[in-house]
């Protein structure tokens, strides 16, 4: 089945938000396809962020917005799962440690650049214009989880354990401020997509 992309342009502008304190959303509007949010995490020596973005217009875009906000390096980009609209976008961020749980790795590698003729189409029948893609796949992997910080600011990385989204999934959780990014293991207003996972995991977790 195909997927039929809204012309990009026409679209409202992607909104980055401070959630709280040194903390944003990157919110992109719903293009009906693969549309992510990020999350950047600001602080005195450098920055993290959570995922990249789809394309390569996007990622730059999302880079644009964090420039307004900090002056300081992404030092770290965390990859919640292995999906492109999530790591497509990692190559422009040539300074940070990408991290991810090691099957993150594992299956971008797999996956390689978007090679899916009719998967992705504009509402004219084309492809969808990916720009520039570079895989770069996660660096630092671990198992079970790791722990972030952002200066004082606990933020624990955490593989969820089963099969859910995908067999890669990951959350970002700050228990100080009780704010936590879930990757794709949360839809708002639409089914959630669990053909690479399960849907008794997605369930539990």
């Amino acid at each position: 089945m195909s997927s039929v992309s809204h012309d990009d342009h026409s679209l409202p502008p992607p909104v980055l938000r401070e959630v709280d304190e040194g903390i944003h959303a990157y919110i992109q509007p719903d293009g009906s396809w693969w549309i992510n949010n990020t999350g950047l995490l600001v602080g005195r020596r450098g920055a993290v962020s959570i995922d990249s973005c789809a394309t390569e217009r996007r990622t730059r875009a999302y880079l644009d917005a964090a420039a307004q906000v900090t002056d300081r390096p992404i030092r770290t980009l965390i990859n919640t799962h292995h999906h492109g609209d999530h790591t497509h976008g990692n190559w422009l961020f040539p300074g940070a440690t990408v991290v991810a749980h090691e099957r993150t790795r594992e299956e971008l590698l797999a996956a390689g650049k978007p090679n899916w003729p009719g998967v992705w189409q504009t509402p004219g029948g084309g492809e969808i214009g990916w720009g520039e893609i570079e895989i770069e796949p996660p660096f630092l992997t671990y198992a079970d989880g790791v722990t972030l910080w952002v200066d004082d600011l606990r933020c624990e990385v955490r593989h969820v354990g089963v099969a859910a989204h995908t067999t890669n999934d990951s959350i970002v959780w700050i228990p100080e401020r009780s704010l936590l990014f879930a990757g794709d293991l949360l839809f708002h207003g639409g089914t959630p997509f669990l053909v690479m996972g399960s849907v008794a995991g997605a369930i539990r977790v």
